[in-house]
Order: C-alpha cells, then structure tokens, then sequence
C-alpha cells in the first residue's frame, strides 16, 4: 500500500508529457471512503493499495548495476526488492576472486535466489554477451580492443534490458535500482512506487478511454545524508552534488515563461522503471549520461519521425510513436550510499551536460514543441559552466556520448539463442547464472 500526493499538473513537449513531482506521503495507508478509484483520488491524495501494486510488481524486472561494491551492500539491495520482482545483476567488477570479487557476487544472488525468488547474474565482460550483441545485430556496444561490451553504467543498463526482454518476457516493466544503496528499506519504497505509479497511470487510461502510453517513473530521493566532517553532525542535503547541476540546466530547457525551478527533480534518477515497450524503443547513452538523455530522447525521436514521414523531402515510412509520460515521485526514506569524489561528480554532471549539449545543438532550428527555450543560448551556457567549473579547457567541447541504437530492431531471439537457455541451479562460479524459478515461470 501507498499513499500518493496528487502531481500539481503537468507540462506537454510535443510527444512529451512530464507530470510535476508527486510525494510519497503514506507508506502504510488504510482505506478511507475518499479513496474511490473510479474516480481516482481524494481531493489532494490517492492511495494504490496491495492488489493493485502486486499486479505490477510480479510484472517487474529490477536490475541492479554493480562494479566493486561490497557484497554486503549489494545484498542489501537485493533483499529490500519485493519478492514478486525478477532480479538482474549486471556486474562490471574489476576482479573475479576474493570476499568482493564477481564469483562471491554471483554466489550471493544464487543463495538469496535458493529461498524461492527469480534472478539473473551477468558480468559486463562476459565475451558471449558481446558475441550475443554481435548475433542481434548491434555490434556498438562491443569494444573493438578488447571485443567485450564497453565499460560504462549505460552499457550495463543496456545489457540488462536486453536479459529481461530474453529471459522474463512476461515481465512488461523493468526498474533500475543503483548497487550501493545502504538502506533496504528505502530499496522497498523505490520499488513500490514504481508499481505504484504505473498503477495510477492504467487507472488514468481506464478511465478516460485513453492508449496506453510509454511511461516511465523516475525517483527524486528525500535525502542524501552526508556527515560534516567539521560539525561532527550527520546533514540531511536534499540534492546531490551531480543531481543539483543536471536538474539546473533541465529545468532551464523545459522553462515555460521563465518558470523553471524545481520542475525537473531527477535528471540524474539512478533510480527509475518503464515499461518494457519504452525501454526497447529508447536510444541508450553510454555511461553517466543514460539518465539525462532519457529526458530528451523522446523529442529527438519525434523529430526523427518528422523527418522520415516527409517533412524536409524525405518520404520515408514514418517511425511509429507513443506518448511519453514521466512521472516524478519523491520517497520518504533517506538514501545512504558511499561518499563519492570531487572529480568523480564532475565527471557525472559533464556527461549529463554533454548529453544535452551535443544531442540538442543540431536540433535549434528545429521547432520542439511546448519550448520557448533558446536552445543556442543554453548550450553556450552549458559549455561556459563547465569551463568555469574545470570540467574541459576552453579550447574543448563538453564530452559526447555514445548513443546505442533501440533494442526494438534487434534480433533478441538471436541474442538468447547464443547465450543459451537457462539452467537454473548454477552455483555462482560462472559469469553467467540463472538462478530460482527462471525457466520454470
């Protein structure tokens, strides 16, 4: 059960449509005469209670990115995820042996998996995931050095779509949760706001006769506690140091009349779930910018379909399209991870900023409906901010991402046929495992 507070509205971007930031305000709601959903909502609340969440949740694929965490910690991902969710960890850990080498990774998924749950261990290097990428027909994400898949959070992303589309079609949601997250339960409310969201979104099409539309949950966390090392005291900050600047710029490109400020809360949600169908129909990007670009990749995807149904001379078929909805839910539990630094933030916030940089520039002729923004202006303002703030030289451009190809045109049957059908009862040793009811749903 949770109780929701209702969006303030929401914002229209051509084939866009991003809601205003809902909160978490009940974690444990009880039915009030209020909560009629029929009509959806009490008049500044709504409640999504058991049934509707498990129907969701038992849809769900989460996956977990991990690189050289502690196992611990990454078992506490695992066990704040509800028990009607499949589990994918996708690992780009350094080192196979030791207490927090891949091997015990792995051993640890299996063992959780032995009480009766469904889950997937992949490793990022695993040579027959790039081969079975090849087999599908999107060689990019292979490196051509070393001919495995590519370091970076994206690439991992984009290897665990592509399992769950393989291995739990049934599933018709997949959800990403970041590996080093210190506290469970806020893995839980992550997960049930998902459901959560999705489920207030089916009751919507219900109830004004409406298509299904891609839809994507996107979560704002309460807090990200950081002890002060000169006051002794533990500080409940409310923004990243990454998120701040994302956020910033976001809100300035979606600005209607100069009204920008907190709209956008999470440019930078490493947490956040969609549908399946939008998460085999979006582009990827390569490492951090993954997050940012999912804001706009609707867009440059409606203006490429402008393009291919004849608009500019070109006559080809047109791509089809759905409506993007994003939905902006803020949770009540803190979110305690490992302290992270100053480079590795700027690192973070400069692919967000390259992202949008380099993907929006070619598009300011273009005509993006819903924005008023001066799209020339903001990026000269993007590359000036990280100059000043020692993230490129001004000689240098912002970094540009690689962007991979939607998985909807690849031959995911190919992808599976390669890597072969699940064994479940693997002991964690390979850099492949299916473990617990895989196979058997």
């Amino acid at each position: 059960k949770m109780r929701y507070s209702l969006p303030l509205g929401s914002r229209p971007f051509g084939p866009l449509c991003i809601m205003h930031q809902m909160e978490v305000v009940e974690l444990e709601p009880r039915p009030t005469n209020n909560d009629n959903r029929l009509s959806d909502a009490s008049e500044f609340t709504v409640a999504v209670f058991e049934d509707e969440l498990n129907r969701i949740l038992e849809k769900l694929v989460i996956v977990v990115p991990c690189k050289d965490e502690d196992v611990e910690v990454i078992r506490g991902v695992v066990k704040g995820i509800p028990s009607l969710c499949a589990v994918i960890l996708v690992s780009n850990c350094s080192h196979r042996h030791g207490d927090n080498g891949w091997e015990a990774q792995a051993r640890m998924l299996a063992e959780f998996c032995t009480w009766g749950r469904e889950g997937c261990f992949v490793h990022q290097k695993y040579p027959r995931a790039a081969t079975a990428f090849r087999e599908a027909g999107v060689p990019e994400v292979i490196d051509p050095a070393t001919g495995t898949l590519r370091n970076g959070k994206g690439e991992g992303m984009y290897l665990g779509i592509a399992m769950a589309q393989s291995y739990f079609s049934q599933r018709r949601y997949i959800g990403f949760i970041d590996a080093d997250n210190r506290v469970p339960g806020s893995v839980t409310e992550y997960c049930k706001a998902y459901a959560g969201g999705f489920a207030l979104v089916q009751r919507s099409f219900a109830k004004n006769g409406t298509e299904p539309e891609d839809v994507m949950v996107r979560i704002c966390w309460a807090s990200k506690p950081k002890h002060n090392s000169e006051t002794g005291r533990i500080e409940f900050v409310k923004e990243g140091r990454s998120s701040r600047i994302v956020n910033a710029f976001l809100n300035k490109l979606f600005a209607v009349q100069g009204k920008e400020k907190d709209f956008i809360t999470t440019g930078n949600a490493g947490e956040h779930a969609m549908t399946m169908d939008m998460a085999l129909r979006m582009r990827m990007a390569n490492g951090y910018a993954i997050e940012p670009y999912q804001y706009i990749e609707p867009l440059l995807r409606h203006q490429s379909s402008m393009v291919s149904s004849g608009i500019n001379g070109q006559t080809d078929k047109p791509y089809p399209l759905k409506r993007t909805r994003i939905l902006q839910i803020k949770t009540t539990n803190p979110h305690l991870h490992r302290a992270t630094g100053n480079d590795h933030i700027t690192k973070m916030w400069a692919a967000g900023l390259g992202v949008l940089y380099h993907h929006l520039l070619p598009s300011r002729a273009c005509e993006i409906s819903g924005l008023d923004t001066n799209i020339t202006e903001l990026c000269r303002e993007m590359r000036q901010f990280a100059v000043k703030n020692s993230a490129i030289r001004d000689t240098e451009e912002l970094p540009r991402p690689t962007i991979y190809p939607s998985l909807d045109h690849a031959d995911l049957n190919s992808f599976r046929d390669f890597l072969g059908e699940p064994c479940p009862g693997h002991d964690g040793s390979e850099a492949l495992g299916f473990y617990g009811l895989v196979g058997q749903a």
